[in-house]
């Protein structure tokens, strides 16, 4: 049996008849969201990490102090780990695209991916809602904390295939026009913010890739005035008209979804 939850923002947790997976593991920043107990993301089998920005690795440093898990990342993830204390030999393993992470119930590909690239209605939207809702300090504190993550090109997604099925997990919705994703894809985990016009940008995706299933995440509003929360709704309609057969889930926080 597979289940997977969303546990706000990227975080997705995969369970495969027993075995735990985590996908970048995120304390969300908005006291007004649930927050998942630091227990549940220590005891897993495995974490991966798709790349280096703070809302899916700053909080690996105390989850990897606590769990006996091991961390499969990008190397820039593991050099900012490291820079922080991390003991890196005994906790972290890095991955490069193509490599195949084989654990005891599932194999999982590394492939290559990008990041979402931000515009400029979306830039100049975020800054306007820092001025109007007078979180200054709050936004220059989540910037200086974002300095101590940074990220190069090194972005990956996940190919995960157990029990005849397949999913592809992305950390962001970056698009890669002439990638060879890869084919008869049973879940897309999507990532969805990152851009004004993410209904647009993301069908791109969709279309690539033809899932028989899409999961959405990261639209939560998870470290305001920085984030807000995403409507899905208009995506969630386009795709229910111009690709019928395929299933598409705005999942609720901790619910777990059973797959197969």
């Amino acid at each position: 049996m597979i289940r997977i939850t969303w546990l706000g923002t990227a975080t997705i947790f995969i369970d495969v008849d027993g075995e735990r997976l985590l996908f970048d593991p995120f304390f969300r920043l908005n006291k007004k969201l649930e927050i998942t107990p630091l227990e549940k993301f220590c005891k897993v089998d495995a974490i991966f990490n798709t790349h280096a920005h703070l809302d899916h690795a700053c909080d690996l440093p105390v989850i990897l102090k606590n769990s006996s898990a091991k961390l499969y990342a990008p190397n820039q993830t593991i050099e900012n780990l490291s820079e922080l204390g991390v003991d890196i030999p005994n906790k972290a393993i890095v991955v490069h695209p193509k490599q195949i992470v084989k654990t005891k119930n599932s194999e999982i590909v590394v492939h290559k991916s990008c990041h979402v690239k931000f515009d400029l209605p979306l830039i100049i939207k975020t800054a306007l809602r820092v001025l109007f809702t007078f979180q200054f300090k709050k936004a220059i504190k989540l910037l200086k904390l974002n300095k101590k993550f940074p990220m190069k090109n090194e972005i990956y997604a996940y190919e995960i295939k157990a029990n005849d099925y397949k999913i592809f997990l992305m950390g962001s919705a970056g698009y890669m026009k002439d990638y060879a994703y890869p084919k008869d894809v049973d879940l897309l985990v999507l990532p969805f913010q990152g851009r004004n016009n993410m209904t647009k940008y993301s069908i791109k995706i969709v279309e690539q890739i033809m899932p028989k299933s899409i999961i959405l995440d990261h639209f939560d509003n998870a470290y305001p005035p920085i984030t807000k929360r995403i409507k899905t709704d208009k995506f969630i309609k386009l795709v229910k008209e111009k690709f019928p057969k395929i299933v598409i889930i705005e999942p609720e926080y901790n619910k777990i979804i059973a797959i197969k």
